[in-house]
């Protein structure tokens, strides 16, 4: 039996997963030596996970990824409470727009949270990548005058970034891509500014720079 990871990145599904794993490998982070991806299946298989995570022996280091949703206060205060009931104190009253990252407090691992799409915005992944196609390309306003053409909408108003993107996504040189592919075949901009953000959030949370020597 593999011993467990000490150092976690929580994620709320597949999609996500795939899309960290093709961002981590373009800008050359190499997340099999430092972490572990664990796609939970939702944000509240997620959050019961990070009720018991913390209390696990050999766990350093937590990384968080979920979707605002429709309301960032909310779910911001929904993982708050799971954090205080934890032991976590000093916690910031708003995420914080590169990302947070909390400190390993006594026997507590160190923690950081990224809510989809930039941390600041209501939202989900495909919001995130929806910023990281080509402003010139005209396809993606295409994408979205078609959904709100549609006689009939069966998707919900905060579906509609991830009906957009799919489409868009059908109309490529390679159509139906999932998600992370379309990061590796640069359909998506993985070197822009919020895509860098992202990683460099991993980046400060799993690989921390050492301490500077007490004088």
């Amino acid at each position: 039996m593999p011993p467990k990871p000490e150092r976690i990145l929580l994620v709320e599904g597949a999609e996500d997963r795939e899309v960290v794993y093709h961002l981590c490998n373009h800008h050359k982070l190499d997340n099999k030596q430092h972490f572990a991806v664990e796609a939970k299946d939702g944000y509240e298989r997620l959050r019961d996970d990070l009720k018991v995570r913390p209390r696990v022996p050999g766990v350093k280091t937590i990384g968080v990824v979920v979707d605002a949703d429709e309301d960032l206060a909310h779910r911001w205060q929904s993982l708050r409470d799971v954090l205080e009931h934890s032991g976590y104190t000093q916690l910031p009253g708003r995420p914080e727009t590169a990302g947070v990252i909390i400190p390993a407090q006594g026997t507590l691992p160190r923690i950081g949270i990224w809510m989809m799409p930039d941390n600041q915005l209501t939202g989900i992944l495909e919001d995130f990548l929806q910023q990281l196609v080509t402003q010139e390309d005209p396809l993606l306003p295409a994408a979205f005058t078609a959904l709100d053409a549609l006689p009939e909408r069966r998707f919900k108003p905060t579906y509609r970034s991830k009906a957009a993107i799919h489409t868009w996504l059908s109309w490529q040189q390679e159509p139906g891509t999932p998600l992370g592919q379309a990061v590796a075949k640069h359909y998506l901009q993985a070197n822009h500014e919020l895509a860098q953000r992202f990683v460099t959030w991993m980046r400060r949370l799993f690989i921390p720079a050492p301490e500077a020597p007490t004088p």
